[in-house]
């Protein structure tokens, strides 16, 4: 009786707790979003719906990255420290070469590339060298009007 109401209590919390974790309405994420930890079709277009739910409402971060680019690694820690700090804005890291439609999307040509949004709208864009990690912040609250 016991192995059925674990497994009973499991198959409630499991999806409830996924639901919680992903939906904007009811939390506030406070680290970087990894699509390709997200999406296991990065090729085809199964990214669209998960990055449309984080990136159609409020202010979005879009980081496009490589993990052998050094101006990339330069800016990671600062990238995941600001999401912390700034619980306003969602920050999404995107490994570029996994997802050419995304890429071709948003005109990506090199990396790093920072994309800010509003409400789904691009509203600014960053396209050069590493930043500091104060100089990271003041950019992205210039852009947000901050």
């Amino acid at each position: 009786m016991k192995k059925s109401t674990l497994l009973l209590s499991a198959l409630i919390v499991a999806p409830l707790a996924t639901f919680l974790l992903f939906s904007n309405d009811t939390d506030v994420i406070t680290k970087p979003i990894y699509l390709h930890e997200q999406i296991s079709q990065k090729t085809t277009k199964a990214w669209e719906p998960f990055l449309n739910q984080f990136i159609g409402k409020g202010d979005v971060v879009l980081k496009f990255f490589a993990y052998y680019c050094g101006p990339c690694k330069n800016m990671a820690p600062h990238i995941d420290d600001l999401a912390q700090e700034m619980s306003e804005c969602t920050f999404v890291k995107v490994q570029w070469e996994m997802f050419p439609g995304l890429v071709t999307r948003f005109g990506i040509t090199s990396i790093p590339t920072l994309i800010f949004l509003r409400d789904g709208k691009e509203i600014g864009r960053y396209d050069g060298g590493p930043l500091s990690k104060d100089e990271l912040a003041t950019l992205i609250l210039n852009v947000y009007g901050r």
